[in-house]
Order: C-alpha cells, then structure tokens, then sequence
C-alpha cells in the first residue's frame, strides 16, 4: 500500500503574515480534503469469510486426493497465500471472541466454553471488536452476515451495537439450515430439510425462531437456505458498494459446514458416482454448497471496481469434530485421527492439532505478483488478524486493551521475521467441566508444543496453587502419556503428535511450564453455564436464565433489559 506522500504534497502556506496566510485558503482546504479522499480511497476493502466446523482436510487446496468439489475455494487459495501454519480455537465462540478482539480466550472468558442460548454473558463490552476499530478508521460501511455466537442477552452485545452498520443472521450457537429454529440435533434428510423441525428435547426446550435482520426477527427466511441467505446479502451488498468511495468491511460466517448435515439435493447428486460413503456425499455436498455460495460473492467482487483494491480471508472456526464412522474413518485412540482432520490428530474441542490447525488463506491482487499462488508456513494465529486488519486499514488501536495479535502483513508479504514466536492453545482450568476439552492447556514454542491434561490456576475452581495436573491412572480416553505430566512433540518432524518427547527434553518442559503459568496467572474467571456464571464478583451473576420452553417459532430476544452504568458500551 503506497503512503500519501509518495502519491502528491500539498501547497505550502507562507509564513510571513496574515494576508499571506490568507492568500491560499481554498486551494489549501481542497487539497486537504483530496488527501482525505486519497487516504480512503487506499484503504483496502476487507471480505472476512468464516467457515464453521470445517476440517483441515475438507478443501480441495490442502487435499485433491479425496474428490471434493471445491473449484471457488481452491482457485481463490491457489491465487493467493495459503497459510500452512495457521491456529484457531478448538471451539466456536472462543475462536470468534478472540477474532473479533485479538486477544486470547483466558483474557475474555471464553477459555472453557461456547455461550450457551440462555446464559446471560457476552464478551465484555470494554473489549474493543475489529468494525469498531475500522469505523475509527473511517470505514463507513461494516456488514456481517451469518453466524454472530457472542453473547446476545442484552441488546448492547448485538452485532449492531458493536461496530457493525448492518446485520442479517442469527445469533446462537447451532440450528436449521432452513427453518432456521436454534437447536442442535441431527437433520431430519440428507437434503430434504426445508420443512423440518428438531423435535422438543427432553428437559428444557431451547428451540426459538433465529434468524435477524439487524435487531428485528425476519420470518421470510422461513425455508430458505442460510448459505443463499448470506450469499444474496453479500452479493446486495457488494452491489451498493460499487457506487461507494469509502472502503467496506464485509464480514461472512458461514453456518456451512456445522451439523445437522444436510444440504440442497444438486450438491449432493455431484457425488452421485462418487465411491464414497452415503454419509459423505451428504457431507462433501454440504461443502460444495459452501463452495459454490463463496464462489458467487467472489465472482460478484471480481466483476466491480472494488476488487483491484479488496483483501480476502479464508478461515475455518475450528477443526471438524466426529460425524460418524462412514465420515470420520478414524484411526488410533486417544483420541485417533479422523478422516476430516488428516493428518493431525484429535478433532472439534480438542487442542490437539485437529482442533486447532485449520484451513486458511490470504487473496488479493494487492499481494506482490511473486506471492500469489505461495504457501507461508510462518506461525499464525486467530488473534493476529485484528491487528493485521487494522494496519492494513491504518485504524487507531487507541481504546483496545493489550492485544496478544500480532501484525502479520509485513511477515506474511516481504522477507521479514515473524513477530510471532509462540501461541497460546487454551487453558481451561476447570479440570472436570467445560466444553473444551482434555488434555486442558498446550503452548506452543517454535516448533515444540506442550500438551497438559490439566492446569490448576489459583483461585479458580478451587485450586490453591498454578501448575500442571497429570491424569489419574485409568483415565477414560486419555493417552496414558498424561499419567506422566506434560507431553511434548516437535511439530517440524512429527505433526500428527505421535512422539512424546518430554522425557528426552526436561528443559525444554520446564520453560514452558513456567511459561504456561505465567500467562495462567493473567486469566479471568472462565464463564459458564450456570449462575454465578463467571464468579461471585461478575456483575450479572444473580441474573436470571432465559426462561426458554416458549415454542420453536417463537425469537429468541435479549431478556435483560439494563446494565449498570460501569459495565455500559464507553467507545
């Protein structure tokens, strides 16, 4: 991206008096407002797509081998840098968290869990989200369309009160493709779902109406698909910015590919022929779908003025989790490698390199021509796209708390080092509770990673002292290496985790362990489902559930109508 200066200077005013201060003041006001219109105008667009649930395995680009019809994605990828190297969080709402704030899980809360439909959390409101860090850098207009998970029991923690300037969507964590009613359960056809409801679970019913238009309930999408939902929106959009001057921020989570898995019938019939199991043709299908709707939007950007100066991110929310043994065709124990994640091992809400290491590329013409169609294997990770981001639209991080991101675009485009060195996976401190799952903490440092089953942090869930926690002999589903302490593996020789290396390398643990409980010693309370929700001191600990049971067309709306005054949006 070129400075203004190189661009035009603007005339000087002499010095030598008032009239002659005078003497110039349009030409001078014009200038300056054309230096305005420059620096906008060499701002890129960014397009930020979120794929959900998706595998390292499960695109074309990192695997031709398997048969995936998935042409958009990989000529977007193959055009321009495919991160090799690149980590997200092992579940949805902390990947997202950290995305949107550039900051580590421990440091929000989200370390432990996804926000759960009823729980009355949300990322904290002084946390700063990327839209509110563009609008400052006068981004005027900031679109998220799809899949929001970060907290919606207050008006104040919706999409449009935190930086973005229009929203269409839904906003907890899993539901219908079609009928677009929050539940998590299996798809009623394997592409015949336009009409299905999940079935009323036992206990309480957490089935409500869940898709939006900005604030409001939008029944028209009743029946239609959420990837041709958030394909239209994004091609509407793309449309009204082409007679736009200022620079745009489009935002795109995908509830493509998270269960139930199903998809429209056109995309499963392309594997018709196809020797693979019927479980997956249902779910290549799924993926295709994605394919084809990101292929859409990017033809649409392609063909208008905006393209030429337009930065696209692809990334996965986490690695796929189990789908089945006709999908997974899993090898090995505790746990085994999957089909979906090969060849890393473990999967969804593991921080093993399944859960963690996911499919994700840069696409722009503004790369350097040399790069385009290259692969980085520098370390990166979901924090480092909020300050990377940021740089590129030159946007204030004024009013953001310390970032654990890093800037990665000078790394990413020229010869310089990366600034980023190692990369927290998780700590949940919560040893025998919490979606995230054992082995509960793991740092990695170059190319070593430490894996723990568990870390005590004092003060939180009981434990009186920081430090690693080995499993108990027996341990269902643990790798009995943890009955040891801490394992250890080089990932620049051994990727898949296969060779604990922590007996020939007791330093190299020990460093790390301190390292761990030094960032242990930083966290917050982790949040939970249950009150007081994130500790006695956080501020709605004895607010109320959602009520739920109130039927499954029926939206799910913010319930808690007031925040007290300290804990109010400030920027």
């Amino acid at each position: 991206l070129l400075s203004l200066s190189s661009l035009f200077s603007c005339p000087e005013v002499p010095n030598n008096g008032v009239k002659m201060k005078m003497r110039f003041p349009l030409a001078v006001r014009l200038c300056f407002l054309l230096v305005i219109a420059v620096a906008q105008a060499n701002k890129p667009n960014i397009v930020f797509i979120l794929a959900d649930d998706l595998g390292y395995n499960e695109l074309g680009f990192n695997n031709a081998t398997r048969g995936l019809i998935t042409p958009n994605l990989d000529k977007m990828a193959q055009q321009g840098i495919i991160l090799k190297n690149y980590y997200v969080q092992p579940i949805c709402s902390p990947t997202r968290s950290a995305l949107m704030t550039g900051r580590y899980t421990i440091r929000l809360g989200t370390h432990a869990n996804v926000i759960y439909w009823d729980t009355p959390w949300g990322v904290a409101l002084d946390e700063v989200f990327i839209p509110e860090n563009l609008r400052d850098a006068g981004y005027t207009h900031r679109a998220m369309y799809g899949k929001s998970h970060l907290g919606m029991f207050n008006e104040a923690y919706l999409p449009t009160r935190r930086g973005f300037t229009e929203y269409e969507g839904y906003l907890q964590g899993c539901g219908s493709h079609y009928t677009h009613i929050s539940s998590c359960c299996t798809a009623g056809s394997p592409d015949h779902d336009q009409d299905y409801v999940c079935p009323k679970p036992r206990g309480k019913d957490f089935r409500g109406y869940d898709w939006f238009k900005n604030e409001t309930a939008d029944p028209s999408a009743r029946t239609v698909n959420s990837a041709y939902l958030i394909r239209d929106a994004a091609v509407d959009f793309l449309t009204r910015m082409e007679t736009q001057s200022d620079p745009f921020f489009l935002y795109l989570p995908f509830q493509n590919i998270h269960a139930p898995y199903t998809c429209d019938a056109k995309y499963r019939n392309m594997y018709s022929g196809s020797s693979i199991t019927e479980d997956e043709k249902t779910m290549f299908g799924y993926i295709t779908e994605l394919d084809d709707a990101v292929g859409q939007i990017f033809e649409k950007l392609q063909a208008s003025s905006k393209y030429n100066n337009t930065v696209i991110i692809f990334s996965s929310d986490n690695g796929a989790p189990p789908a089945g043994p006709e999908v997974d065709h899993q090898q090995g124990e505790n746990p085994g490698w999957i089909s979906r994640n090969y060849p890393f091992r473990g999967h969804k809400a593991q921080i093993w390199e399944g859960g963690t290491r996911v499919a994700g590329f840069v696409h722009s013409p503004l790369l350097p021509k040399s790069l385009q169609g290259s692969v980085s294997e520098q370390l990166f990770h979901v924090t480092d796209w909020l300050p990377t981001i940021a740089g590129l639209a030159g946007a204030p991080l004024t009013h953001n708390k310390p970032l654990d991101g890093h800037d990665m675009w000078k790394a990413l485009t020229t010869n310089a080092s990366s600034p980023r060195t190692e990369m927290l996976y998780n700590i949940n401190p919560l040893c025998h509770a919490g979606q995230a799952e054992a082995p509960k903490a793991a740092l990695r440092m170059g190319d070593w990673k430490m894996l723990v089953w568990c870390f005590n942090v004092s003060g939180i869930d009981g434990a009186t002292h920081t430090g690693p926690v080995a499993a108990p002999p027996g341990t269902k589903g643990a790798d009995p290496a943890f009955t040891k302490g801490p394992v250890l593996y080089n990932l620049a020789v051994d990727p898949s985790e296969r060779n604990n290396l922590a007996a020939q390398h007791p330093d190299i643990v020990q460093t790390m362990v301190a390292r761990l409980s030094q960032l242990a010693n930083e966290m917050v309370q982790p949040m939970q489902w249950e009150p007081p929700y994130q500790g006695p001191s956080y501020f709605c600990a004895n607010c109320s559930l959602h009520p739920g049971g109130t039927g499954p067309l029926v939206p799910w709306t913010p319930w808690i109508h007031s925040l007290p005054p300290a804990f109010q949006k400030k920027h």
